[in-house]
């Protein structure tokens, strides 16, 4: 099932000027179903967003869920974007709400 803790992130993003550049920190968990696709990649080819991982765990395997700690940079509405899209592909996302900085 998808979710994002808080549950009002996308809501405190919506109340940010669209256009407005931001950097935040995710943690990021991905179904084992999901790791044959690019998912990190397209968030920055497909939305341009500029991507730092912190750290990763994925089996070789592939067996298991992904764990993802990034911060993501980019305007307000890519970044909302991109996070409804992650939702869509049932990864769970943990923001922090704290670490939101106007660039």
């Amino acid at each position: 099932m998808a979710s994002m803790f808080p549950p009002y992130s996308l809501a405190t993003l919506r109340a940010k000027h669209p256009e407005s550049s931001i950097r935040t920190h995710i943690q990021l968990r991905l179904p084992k179903s999901r790791h044959s696709e690019p998912v990190i990649s397209n968030l920055i080819s497909r939305y341009g967003l500029t991507v730092n991982i912190l750290g990763a765990l994925l089996g070789i395997d592939g067996y298991g869920d992904g764990w993802f700690d990034l911060e993501i940079s980019g305007k307000v509405a890519i970044i909302r974007g991109a996070l409804l899209d992650l939702l869509e592909l049932e990864a769970e996302i943990w923001m922090d709400m704290e670490a939101i900085d106007g660039l």
